[in-house]
């Protein structure tokens, strides 16, 4: 009897306090020196508690979607920027790396290590001990697509501009194809005597002049006597000059081919009387006859 007495009581209880929560009310708002009523507005204390829930849920819900996707959570204490997440994607990347290069490094040196050492790296090819396998069982034959290739390269390499070593100034011909400079005329020939160590070409205005072997540029300057002059040196000690050009498109050190420009013909310096070439051939410090090496 006691325990449904307390129950019945309980239910009561609770019946008065959610009949107090349904009692209305009225919030009114009155000029206090007129008295006059200004706003009214029927309430109750459920209806008050559900609309500071509702407005609490609204703001809290309205704040978490501003901070998840607008840039205003970069000002919550310890939340990263973007710029920041991005070095760290970077510094991670950049780590990963390292790390990759360092285990080279460190698997190069044990290697070294184990070669120094007379031993065979770790990650070497080994042969298992009881195989019979020499290297004098290794056999090589030529296919028909291979002699048809050695045939072409050989054949081809017959007219490559290259000098064949120990060749004396006799059998230059014989054993360089020399490229002409420039085609033209040639008013001045081949006189040591006279000192006059080369040959004068007139060519055409503007004609390009031509590296008569491949080389690289040794001089590519201006002198008063011969103008712009441009001197390549060449394999097996030899030297060609050109002289008196009217423009130099190269220079020192410069690395050209046979057959490349290398100079405008001109009438530049004191000893010439029109515009020509004058070129020269030096064989181990001794001047050669270029017209006993090229046809003009």
């Amino acid at each position: 009897m006691a325990k449904m007495n307390e129950d019945s009581q309980d239910l009561k209880g609770k019946e008065k306090l959610l009949k107090r929560l349904r009692n209305k009310y009225r919030l009114l708002v009155i000029n206090e020196t007129t008295f006059d009523e200004r706003f009214s507005y029927r309430l109750s204390p459920l209806n008050l508690i559900s609309t500071i829930g509702i407005t609490i849920l609204l703001i809290s819900s309205i704040t978490i979607l501003i901070v998840i996707y607008t840039p205003l959570k970069e000002w919550i204490p310890g939340y990263p920027s973007d710029q920041i997440r991005k070095e760290s994607y970077h510094a991670a990347t950049m780590a990963d790396s390292l790390a990759i290069i360092v285990n080279q490094h460190r698997r190069y040196n044990d290697n070294l290590v184990l070669i120094l050492s007379g031993k065979v790296p770790v990650d070497s090819f080994l042969l298992d001990s009881g195989s019979t396998f020499t290297y004098d069982n290794i056999k090589f034959s030529r296919s028909v697509e291979d002699s048809i290739l050695r045939g072409r390269f050989e054949e081809e390499e017959k007219y490559n501009i290259v000098l064949k070593p120990g060749v004396s100034s006799k059998r230059l011909k014989e054993s360089v194809l020399f490229f002409p400079p420039v085609r033209g005329q040639i008013s001045g020939h081949f006189d040591p005597d006279n000192k006059h160590l080369g040959i004068d070409i007139t060519a055409d205005k503007n004609e390009p002049i031509l590296a008569t072997l491949d080389g690289t540029v040794i001089l590519a300057s201006w002198t008063s006597e011969a103008g712009y002059i441009i001197q390549i040196m060449h394999k097996n000690n030899l030297i060609s000059v050109y002289k008196h050009n009217s423009v130099l498109l190269h220079q020192i050190g410069d690395v050209v081919t046979a057959g490349e420009a290398i100079a405008i013909i001109g009438n530049t310096g004191e000893i010439t009387t029109g515009p020509h070439l004058h070129f020269e051939i030096w064989h181990e410090g001794v001047a050669v006859n270029p017209e006993e090496l090229i046809s003009f």
